[in-house]
């Protein structure tokens, strides 16, 4: 019943603006076809799942599947198959883009859009690598072989986040294009994620990995993906580490309002490298995105479950931020923006 759906990996490391990309090209999707997602995050409570479904609305032609936690990028991923097949037979769409997580690996996940169970049903195009060149002189990026990867195998590489950037950060950018050869289809720099649709229909480049055995999930997540639950109270935490990070989630009670820019402060303090997650305020709920410099707070009219995740590069006493976190509440007797 389906055949030669056009599909497109979206890869890039942790910050660098992959959903926000996604959503500028469903802004953009032609009038008639329906577009489907297929997201994967590192963390296990999820976030860009459902912010996509509130940024497509009502509009009836997009379609989104999410997995949280777990990783696509792995031979003989379940999750990977059975969110792929739901996807397929829900939406029959016209095309699919697939955002593994920040820490996946690409060429496990083309191997098997490729391979015989996808290859009749999948003409996979130009996998898309995003990267923030403000990271590319940060060797705990650089070094990482999936970063060194996803780089490697993107068709189109997009430096996002061109607002942002210092005349260091272009040249930087400039420099990696420079490396990469011919090897890419296209290069840009572009802001806010906003890239050209036409480079989904360039076509893929074969290519092998620099380290196909870098990636340390795989089919046993028990051994490399180590989850751990915690309810208190109204509080629920999961917490998991892979391939050098670690993260921490939280489900929150609907009733919890955050004092203003108490959640920075402990970013800033506590080294995390990335938190989102949608949280409730005096003044409504708002989307938080957040990177090392570079902090995002947006109003949301629709109401969602609130929920906070936090990624780090160095193991945290999560115990320690979820108390933090929680003297970020309104009425609590120490806000943690003013503890000593």
């Amino acid at each position: 019943m389906y055949r030669d759906i056009p599909t497109n990996l979206i890869t890039g490391f942790l910050g660098t603006g992959k959903t926000t990309a996604i959503l500028h090209l469903l802004s953009q999707a032609p009038v008639g076809q329906r577009w489907a997602v297929l997201v994967n995050e590192f963390g296990r409570i999820g976030v860009d799942g459902d912010l996509m479904q509130i940024e497509a609305g009502d509009h009836a032609e997009v379609y989104v599947e999410e997995i949280a936690g777990g990783c696509l990028c792995c031979v003989g991923s379940a999750c990977m198959q059975v969110g792929l097949n739901r996807l397929i037979r829900s939406s029959k769409p016209d095309r699919i883009l697939i955002e593994p997580t920040g820490l996946g690996h690409p060429a496990q996940l083309i191997q098997q859009l490729t391979g015989p169970q996808y290859g009749e049903v999948i003409d996979l195009r130009a996998t898309i690598g995003l990267v923030d060149a403000r990271m590319l002189n940060d060797p705990r990026y650089t070094s990482h072989p999936n970063f060194q990867d996803q780089l490697h195998l993107a068709d189109v590489l997009i430096g996002n986040k061109l607002d942002c950037y210092t005349e260091a950060d272009r040249d930087a950018f400039y420099t990696l294009v420079k490396a990469q050869g011919s090897a890419k289809k296209a290069a840009t720099m572009v802001a806010h994620g906003g890239f050209k649709q036409a480079y989904l229909d360039e076509p893929r480049l074969e290519r092998t990995a620099l380290f196909p055995e870098a990636h340390a999930f795989n089919t046993d997540s028990h051994k490399h993906h180590h989850d751990h639950e915690h309810a208190g109270g109204d509080w629920y935490r999961i917490e998991g580490a892979a391939d050098g990070f670690y993260t921490a989630g939280w489900t929150l009670p609907a009733d919890t309002s955050f004092v203003p820019g108490c959640l920075r402060q402990i970013m800033v303090l506590s080294g995390v490298v990335r938190m989102k997650g949608f949280v409730p305020a005096s003044n409504g709920q708002l989307r938080i995105n957040a990177t090392p410099g570079e902090w995002s707070e947006e109003a949301l009219e629709q109401q969602v479950n609130p929920r906070i995740e936090l990624i780090s590069t160095d193991p945290l006493d999560w115990r320690v931020i979820e108390r933090q976190l929680r003297e970020c509440v309104e009425n609590q007797a120490a806000p943690a923006a003013s503890r000593k």
